[in-house]
């Protein structure tokens, strides 16, 4: 075993790991025809980070965790998302950002489609992946790889190409690489955010309880933006739950998101015009071809020059609506002039709102330290040469990254070293290029999808660039920024911390498909889109082989959803709900046309409370709670108080308004209204979104309207109307929302 492959035209692939990258590669290589694969897998089943069902508690992620990209996005070109079975559980529709474990689902189905059985070895961790020379026919390299089972049984087998697939987070960084731990500190639980379930994994090992403390998340990236908003979401929920058994042990509780550097924060639907009245998908907007300057598309990489920084943190503002001084923390405000990095973002629903509202602290700098002093737990922090205390810590949460290292250790070092290898590089290990692919001092070894960030598509065309420059010996020239000089001075400003290094220094994601699909000749795919028109998805660009049933399937769905939210609005209802969250004050006037029911003026407060759904019907759910103090015409006053459920259906595309129940203010009772979004060529008009509704209530008609001023993602106001009929009712209720004024 182990000895050389045999000389015949077949090529033989090894290919080591099954999650996307894996995949897409085996089907990749199979398709030609010319070659034999083996994946291995050290673990019993596909997927890597998508390895999971509805109720798995292992892994880097929740199963109930949504991907940052919609689906069109997360797949590969010749498998339609309505081809996978879901379950009972879809609600009826396709998730337009699906949840990991609905990944996972796709992931069976691609593999059950393309790759026969018994071609993946699970169980079987490649230990040693060697280069060796075949002497007796010249200088022929090949691989010699062994793996190893679980009960330490050794396989070894011979390959003319490698190809690693094995993911680029490979293992959660220690917090103490960043942070000095003073002693143990064993009265809190200290864990990185992957993994991070529900509240009761921040539970100290001595209390149930966190009552008035501080939860601290330590991280200036995307991962960090995520976790404080997931935490912030769960602290919510235990607070206006109609479940109440954590409300007592959480009560006060906070996060504190301790950042080097402001992100911007984004939303899964973002406005696609410049007056908010179309909401798209996020990466509708961020790929859409039309955006591209004229002339061939083409990437870029590396360090981002300033007039294009400047482009960009003006694109995220415009997006945004505002600087983000709106929401009350200087830590989010992007400094002016040299100071200014490059643009950091975090993809979170309500990270931005729970800002606002102060549920997520945000305080500008890095943790240097942590301990224990007085049983009580304090953090030092460092920011512009001056050091604070974040003190009264009941939990420490850490998204400092992901170490790739571990991933390369069946690599020998000598292998290692050609390929420029640095332990200590967390974000830029090795110097490839051809994409990140290759090395032309190892031409036999390629990698698909090794870099911060990877998209599926890009891996795709990663695989089928490495087949054709295998199998037809194709020379590419190398990129200018792939260059090793180029590389390495990139590799040392990351360790520097440079102010021109973005947050993805391999991200532009339509550039590379759209350069790769022409330079591999790849047939488009564009369905009722123009060329240049609509965005990046792995579906536009087919090979031969490719099963363009499933393809057209896609790219209808793809423009039916397109046309969908350019002209009827939808997901506007979903960006609008969103938008309503946090804290308001509240004026409201009743004109009464009838004696026998009072006019008045009530002044007070409301807020849109964040919880999670009672009914699995729907997607979104905010309780509504308001008080004040309502004055008569006659001049007398009485406190006054309501509340109201708000859920949205994405399946429905529709936001729903509830009663409460009046003897259990936490639960829904019946029906208020569904709301009902004018097109947005009719908010276009209007100068903000309308939603109205009519509604029965025994023997009095609501009609009703919302004037919904959006900017960008957010809303500083907005204006609610009733108008009331009935034996003994006549009146119009006109309420105006305002944002609390920020304290100083």
């Amino acid at each position: 075993m182990g000895d050389a492959p045999s000389s015949s035209e077949m090529r033989s692939i090894c290919i080591i790991g099954a999650g996307p990258a894996g995949l897409v590669a085996a089907k990749t290589f199979l398709q030609t025809g010319r070659c034999r694969v083996t994946v291995y897998e050290k673990s019993h089943r596909l997927g890597g980070i998508w390895a999971l069902d509805e109720d798995s508690t292992g892994g880097y992620l929740h199963p109930r965790t949504p991907t940052n990209l919609s689906r069109f996005s997360v797949g590969f070109s010749d498998l339609a998302w309505s081809s996978v079975d879901l379950g009972s559980n879809a609600k009826g529709k396709l998730p337009m950002f699906p949840k990991a474990w609905q990944v996972g689902r796709y992931l069976e189905e691609y593999r059950r489609r393309h790759l026969p059985e018994g071609m993946i070895k699970y169980g079987m961790r490649v230990s040693k992946a060697e280069k060796c020379k075949q002497l007796a026919i010249g200088s022929k390299e090949f691989w010699r790889v062994t793996a190893v089972d679980a009960d330490g049984r050794e396989e070894c087998a011979a390959f003319d190409h490698l190809v690693v697939a094995t993911g680029f987070f490979a293992k959660p960084r220690p917090l103490q690489h960043s942070v000095d731990l003073r002693g143990q500190v064993e009265s809190l639980n200290m864990l990185h955010s992957s993994q991070y379930r529900s509240l009761r994994d921040l539970l100290p090992p001595s209390s149930q309880s966190l009552a008035g403390k501080k939860i601290l998340l330590i991280g200036g990236g995307n991962s960090a933006g995520e976790a404080a908003a997931t935490i912030a979401s769960h602290l919510s929920n235990a607070h206006w739950s109609p479940d109440t058994t954590q409300q007592e042990a959480f009560e006060g509780c906070r996060v504190i998101h301790t950042t080097p550097r402001p992100i911007y924060a984004l939303p899964p639907f973002t406005p696609a015009n410049e007056n908010s009245t179309v909401f798209m998908p996020l990466d509708f907007n961020f790929y859409d071809l039309s955006r591209r300057l004229p002339g061939p598309i083409t990437g870029n990489a590396g360090k981002v020059p300033e007039t294009v920084k400047e482009m960009l943190h003006g694109v995220l503002r415009k997006t945004i609506g505002s600087d983000q001084s709106d929401l009350g923390s200087d830590a989010l405000v992007v400094p002016e002039g040299t100071e200014r990095g490059t643009v950091q973002v975090a993809l979170a629903e309500a990270y931005a709102e729970f800002v606002r509202s102060g549920l997520i602290g945000v305080s500008a700098g890095r943790i240097t330290s942590i301990s224990e002093r007085d049983e009580r737990v304090v953090a030092k922090m460092s920011h512009g040469g001056a050091s604070t205390e974040i003190a009264d810590i009941g939990a420490v949460v850490y998204a400092t990254g992901y170490s790739p290292s571990p991933a390369l250790d069946m690599l020998h070092p000598q292998v290692k070293e050609a390929l420029h290898f640095d332990e200590k590089s967390m974000r830029l290990p090795l110097i490839l290029e051809q994409w990140q692919t290759i090395s032309k001092a190892v031409p036999n070894l390629a990698f698909i999808g090794f870099y911060e960030g990877p998209y599926w598509g890009v891996m795709e065309m990663q695989s089928r660039l490495i087949a054709q420059h295998w199998l037809n010996e194709q020379e590419v020239p190398t990129k200018p920024y792939e260059e090793v000089s180029k590389m390495l001075d990139l590799r040392n400003a990351m360790q520097e911390r440079a102010l021109d290094v973005p947050q993805y220094w391999f991200g532009d994601y339509a550039g590379y498909v759209e350069e790769l699909a022409s330079m591999l000749k790849l047939e488009r795919n564009d369905g009722d889109f123009k060329e240049r028109t609509g965005t990046v998805s792995p579906a536009r660009y087919l090979n031969v082989g490719d099963d363009r049933k499933e393809a057209n399937m896609t790219m209808r769905d793809l423009f039916d959803t397109w046309q969908a939210c350019q002209n009827t609005g939808t997901y506007t209802a979903r960006a609008a709900l969103r938008a309503l969250q946090g804290n308001w004050d509240v004026h409201r006037r009743i004109t009464s046309y009838n004696d026998t029911y009072p006019s008045g003026v009530l002044t007070g407060t409301a807020s849109f409370h964040f919880r999670a759904p009672t009914d699995a019907a729907y997607d979104l759910e905010y309780l509504y709670v308001e008080s004040g103090t309502f004055t008569l015409s006659t001049g007398a006053t009485m406190n006054a108080s309501r509340r109201y459920v708000y859920s949205y259906s994405e399946a429905q595309d529709k936001l729903s308004v509830w009663f409460v129940k009046p003897a259990h203010d936490l639960e829904v009772d019946y029906l208020f209204h569904d709301l009902t979004f004018a097109p947005p060529a009719e908010a276009e008009d209007a100068g903000h979104h309308i939603a109205k509704a009519d509604h029965l209530c025994v023997k009095d008609m609501y009609w009703t309207e919302y004037r919904l001023p959006i900017k960008g993602i957010a809303l500083q106001s907005f204006q609610v109307e009733h108008k009331v009929k009935g034996p003994d009712k006549d009146y119009v209720s006109f309420t105006d929302y305002r944002r609390p004024e920020k304290s100083a």
